[in-house]
């Protein structure tokens, strides 16, 4: 098979390296790997291919791929590869970010549970005081509401069970086994799970199903030592509502990795709010990123 490869992006770890690709001949040699470093170079390999690796695909460019069956990315969204308007070629995306994600979220976590936000005010400002953090709590037994308990969902879930946390999932359907959380409801729910809740997850998709599904009511119905974290998409937070909440305490902090206009601009009033902690969409940046999906692939492959 003729496997044509574009990955090319700003993001060193989103970038194939000359070792992964050489990786990828040594194991898989029945199969033929070309590289591209443009669209143009890209564009010209696709007559002759069967299989594509990529981070873009337009739909007119199937057109352009007669003998191509399978298109394949690391991306979660479906937002960068169009689907092929003939239905003849398949398209699968990555699934493996919540290894890495579950990790972010757990730091968000422990970052305001151990107040590391004050031990580096103390150093700055070249303080020894401890009894600040007389007051602190443990993360073990308190609640996690993960709002869209897909594959995401279910990776942050494994995380906080394993350091002792108690986890709710919500979603559309939640018929079938909780594990690894220890109940499922559904979105009708929440407005009684989340007064429950000491952290509220989201990890939905991008579809329009899920606007503003945290909004200004559903900040109200928090407690206000709850935490707030986003690391779906910006669709899902209404940011207004959000800053709101924050300033007049009706909860501790919020962490947001994803936002409704990306890049966040320069002059967005986000940056300056209190306790709202920003990630510019890197809670699944890694330097094992391709290798995880790469990995993910190989049953396509052998």
């Amino acid at each position: 098979m003729k496997v044509v490869i574009w990955l090319e992006s700003s993001v060193r770890a989103f970038d194939l390296r000359l070792s992964q690709l050489e990786a990828l001949r040594a194991r898989y040699p029945q199969h033929a790997f070309a590289i591209s470093r443009d669209k143009e170079a890209f564009l010209e390999m696709l007559p002759s291919a069967e299989a594509a690796l990529v981070w873009r695909f337009a739909a007119d460019w199937y057109a352009r791929a007669p003998r191509l069956r399978w298109v394949a990315t690391p991306s979660a969204g479906r937002e960068l590869v169009d689907v092929d308007p003939q239905r003849r070629v398949r398209v699968s995306h990555g699934s493996f970010h919540g290894k890495i994600m579950a990790e972010s979220l757990l730091a968000m976590i422990l970052f305001h549970a151990r107040r590391l936000d004050l031990c580096l005010t103390l150093q700055q400002q070249h303080r020894w005081e401890r009894d600040v953090f007389s007051a602190t709590r443990r993360i073990f037994g308190q609640r996690a509401l993960i709002i869209g308990y897909g594959p995401l969902g279910r990776e942050c879930a494994r995380l906080l069970k394993a350091v002792g946390m108690s986890v709710v999932g919500v979603k559309r359907s939640p018929a079938g086994a909780p594990a690894p959380a220890d109940a499922v409801h559904a979105v009708a729910d929440l407005p009684r799970l989340l007064p429950e809740a000491d952290h509220v997850v989201l990890t939905l998709p991008g579809d329009t199903g899920a606007d503003h599904l945290i909004d200004a009511a559903a900040l109200r119905l928090l407690k206000p030592s709850a935490s707030l974290y986003n690391l779906g998409r910006g669709n899902a937070v209404d940011e207004t509502a959000l800053v709101q909440a924050l300033g007049a305490g009706k909860l501790a902090q919020a962490f947001l990795d994803v936002f409704q206009v990306e890049p966040l601009p320069h002059d967005s009033p986000l940056w300056n709010v209190p306790n709202l902690h920003l990630m510019p969409h890197a809670s699944a940046i890694s330097s094992e990123y391709l290798e995880l999906w790469l990995e993910e692939l190989s049953p396509e492959l052998v």
